[in-house]
């Protein structure tokens, strides 16, 4: 696993080329607050099924899956905030 600022890095050179070159970027994760980052829309899987898609908005703030629910739940905490930022 790399350190948290070098994931950061990452992140953004993989959320610059979405923006600045339109390209499509299929990012897997367990983590959803990383996925909400750089996502435009998000497709939970369990067990190899989809159980919920949308968009990242309508996902992690109006989630409707119990294992979605899980995930965001499992988004580290400061205080009472979600740690969700664009």
């Amino acid at each position: 696993m790399i350190d948290a600022s070098m994931r950061v890095t990452v992140l953004n050179v993989l959320k610059d080329l979405r923006e600045e070159e339109g390209k499509t970027i299929i990012f897997i994760t367990h983590d959803i607050g990383q996925a909400f980052y750089i996502c435009d829309r998000l497709l939970v899987m369990r067990r190899g099924k989809i159980v919920e898609e949308g968009s990242a908005e309508e996902v992690v703030f109006h989630p409707q899956h119990p294992y979605t629910k899980r995930l965001i739940a499992d988004v580290p905490k400061l205080g009472k905030k979600l740690i969700l930022k664009r």
